[in-house]
Formats: C-alpha cells, sequence, structure tokens
C-alpha cells in the first residue's frame, strides 16, 4: 500500500492528513506525526503499516513494558490467548482470543488486542452460519486501540515520553528488529 493508502485506511485526523506529502514514505510520514506530536495518528498508521502479527506482537511488548507495574504479575487471559495466536494464528487460537475477551470482567488494553485478534480475518459467526467476514482494518483499528489504552493508562504524566517508547518499539517491530529494552531515566 501507498503511504496516502495507509492513511486513508487508518482513517487519520485532519491535522494527520495535512501533513501528507505526495513524496512521503511511510517512515517520513511516521516521522512528521511524531514530530508534530499526533501520537494517536501515529499508533494508527504504524498498526495499519503493519502486518497484523507484528501489529498485535507490538501491541502486546508495548503491555509487558508499559502497564502499571503492579500488573505485570497478574495472570491476564487476554493477553496469553494473543500471544498463542501468535504461535498458531488459526481460527481455534482466533476464536479463543474473542472467548478471552468475552469473559473478561474489565477491559484493558490486552482484551482490545485480542479483540483485534479475533476481527484480524476469518468469519466473526459460528460455522452454523455462512461466514461473515469482519469490517476491513476491524483488527487494527482494536490493536491500535489497545496501544493507545496502554500508552494512557499509567503515568499521564509521562504521555510524550511513553507514546514517544510505544512507538520506538513499534518502529523496531516494523523494521525486523528485536525490541531494545528502554534505558531507565531516558
Amino acid at each position: 500500500m501507498t503511504t496516502k493508502e495507509i492513511a486513508d485506511a487508518a482513517n487519520l485526523s485532519a491535522g494527520a492528513q495535512e501533513l501528507l506529502r505526495d513524496d512521503s514514505t511511510p517512515n517520513t510520514y511516521l516521522d512528521a506525526l511524531e514530530k508534530q506530536q499526533l501520537f494517536e495518528d501515529a499508533v494508527s498508521f504504524l498498526t495499519h503499516k503493519m502486518t497484523v502479527q507484528n501489529a498485535v506482537r507490538w501491541a502486546l511488548e508495548c503491555i509487558r513494558e508499559l502497564q502499571d507495574p503492579a500488573l505485570k504479575d497478574k495472570k491476564n487471559p487476554s493477553m496469553d490467548a494473543a500471544e498463542n495466536w501468535l504461535k498458531a494464528p488459526a481460527d481455534p487460537a482466533r476464536w479463543a482470543a474473542n472467548d478471552a475477551a468475552e469473559k473478561s470482567k474489565v477491559t484493558t488494553s490486552a482484551e482490545l488486542v485480542a479483540r483485534g485478534v479475533f476481527y484480524s480475518g476469518g468469519s466473526v459467526v459460528g460455522p452454523e452460519s455462512p461466514p461473515v467476514e469482519p469490517p476491513p482494518y476491524c483488527g487494527q483499528k482494536f490493536i491500535a486501540g489497545g496501544i493507545r489504552v496502554t500508552v494512557v493508562a499509567y503515568e499521564p504524566q509521562k504521555l510524550t515520553e511513553r507514546y514517544q517508547r510505544a512507538l520506538a518499539i513499534g518502529r523496531q517491530i516494523d523494521a525486523g528488529k528485536p525490541v531494545t529494552p528502554a534505558v531507565p531515566g531516558k
């Protein structure tokens, strides 16, 4: 997809659309979004640029690193289900992610990511009904929402730094590089 097609699919804000140039590459456009601190748009753009698997991987890395430390040791079935889908991206794991999100008593970033897994492709109705595909890019929208919730749910006074870190993680994953741990104090 072209940079414009990705931006259109991500349904970016008017301010983000104004930054789009004919010669924008995905990376230069992402740089411009981040420079203008249009972080929500940057997350949406990068999520739509990536494969769904990489977007899920990005979201899970963000959850692991950026969530409230008090939650790190708590079992999260939605996160586990999304991770299982990454290992075996087939319908049984996709439906298990949906089931985990439905059974959760609260909606956190992990539940949004699990919903993103479910809506990433394949029928959204049971096998007894004719197949119904999810709307285009529905999975990416849930995954981007999960990343944004992760960023804003803890230490809101550090929102800019947290968005920058989330985007750094996403860029590393998008480039096929291992995620470099954050340096404390930076």
